[in-house]
């Protein structure tokens, strides 16, 4: 018999022993009685001699019959338990003979295995990093005669040192100007945009297009008037079809202008309804618009407003257009994430922790809470769906072209 086995039969062997002499009536008789020794000269049962393999003791066979003895001890195996106690005025059976290696009971060694350690709760965590939407912008640029000069040149400066800025790094840009040709008749009767559609420098990421995008300034002359509604409707298709074929970017069309338009549709307020239509379909496209002289303004504030950016930039000299490309730069991409949906299990919306290269982000309630140290809140306490970014955090991650923000959810539910 095995030593758990063993142990196991003795523990009943105790149990039925305490059992029977609780029960006795009147009985002077201890609950264990001393096995007798056996007369066939068997070795004291504590010995560690091994017998063959111990048998039953039998059953008592009397009313008061003491205990069983204990099996003898064999030649290299362990003394056989003790006959189990009788019933209520019964005789315990006799001992059985020799069993495995072991003591003789009913002096008993008991070892306790201790379980593995678990956990009270299992918790079930999870981390994902949350990254800001790539940036796309499509630059349509006048290039009419009133251009020439230093309103040319100063844009050429602007842009060629924002499309090289390190903090530009990762934003892919494209490039077309307009009037399409030097004429000042419309490309296409019913002035559709489509000759503007396509970029003449394609897209490409900075700084790595910066070069062929600063090339196309050089090459490009001033000349012809100012068909706005063309370039507009060519910008916003462009950026449409860049939009719906990389939903995971976001993508604006930036114009730029010094002038009112001299050709198409010139009024103010149906460019800002053109704007508008994009800036409200699916997907929406929002238009920046710059002006690169005052006379400008009225044109380039509703074409702005409609297309959802609300106001229009000033760009009437190199400072003022590089702070106004930048400005845009910041405002253009969002500063919230979705909501991180798990594989397994449910967000505790209290658990959601969030940090910065190792720092923590501090959650607050709700935007009016946002100050100079920044922080982060759910777009809806009770059934967040977004998790939104104070301007301070949101301007601090964007100026590092690869930040990733490290999202905990804590422990999931089930």
């Amino acid at each position: 018999m095995k030593r758990s086995s063993l142990l196991g039969v003795a523990s009943l062997s105790l149990m039925l022993a305490a059992w029977a002499g609780c029960s006795s009536s009147g009985s002077d008789q201890p609950i264990f009685s001393q096995a007798p020794a056996k007369d066939s000269g068997a070795g004291d049962v504590s010995q560690d001699t091994k017998p063959a393999d111990g048998q039953a003791g039998s059953a008592g066979s009397s009313a008061g019959g003491g205990a069983g003895e204990a099996g003898s001890a064999g030649t290299g195996g362990e003394a056989g338990s003790a006959g189990a106690s009788a019933g209520a005025g019964g005789e315990a059976g006799g001992g059985g003979t020799g069993g495995e290696e072991g003591d003789a009971m009913p002096d008993v060694d008991f070892t306790y295995d201790a379980p593995p350690e678990v956990a009270p709760e299992a918790c079930a965590t999870a981390n994902v990093e949350a990254k800001l939407k790539p940036l796309d912008m499509y630059f349509m640029l006048d290039r009419s005669g009133s251009m020439s000069g230093s309103p040319w040149s100063q844009q050429a400066a602007a842009l060629n040192s924002f499309w090289n800025d390190p903090a530009s790094a990762g934003i892919t840009a494209a490039l077309r100007f307009f009037p399409y040709d030097d004429s000042c008749a419309p490309m296409d009767a019913t002035c559709t945009g489509n000759l503007y559609i396509t970029p003449e420098v394609a897209w490409g990421v900075l700084p790595g297009a910066a070069a062929a995008l600063g090339q196309a300034i050089t090459n490009t002359s001033t000349m012809g008037c100012t068909p706005t509604e063309e370039a507009l409707k060519g910008a916003l298709k462009g950026s449409k079809q860049r939009q719906i074929s990389l939903p995971s970017h976001v993508v604006v069309a930036v114009i730029v202008s010094d002038g009112g338009p001299t050709d198409c549709n010139t009024s103010a307020s149906y460019l800002q309804n053109l704007a508008q239509s994009f800036f409200n379909g699916t997907p929406s496209i929002r238009t920046f618009a710059l002006y690169v002289a005052s006379s400008a303004t009225a044109t380039m504030t509703a074409i702005a407003q409609g297309g959802g950016t609300n106001q229009s930039y000033d760009a009437t000299n190199t400072q003022n257009f590089l702070a106004a490309l930048k400005a845009i730069q910041g405002s253009a991409i969002p500063c919230d994430f979705d909501m991180p949906v798990p594989d397994a299990g449910t967000i505790d919306p209290a658990q959601v922790t969030l940090d910065y290269q190792g720092t923590p982000i501090t959650h607050i309630d709700n935007a009016t809470q946002c100050g100079a140290n920044g922080g982060w809140y759910y777009d809806n306490n009770t059934d967040p769906k977004k998790i939104m970014l104070c301007p301070a955090s949101c301007n601090l991650i964007k100026m590092d072209p690869n930040a990733k923000v490290n999202v905990s959810l804590g422990c999931l539910g089930s």
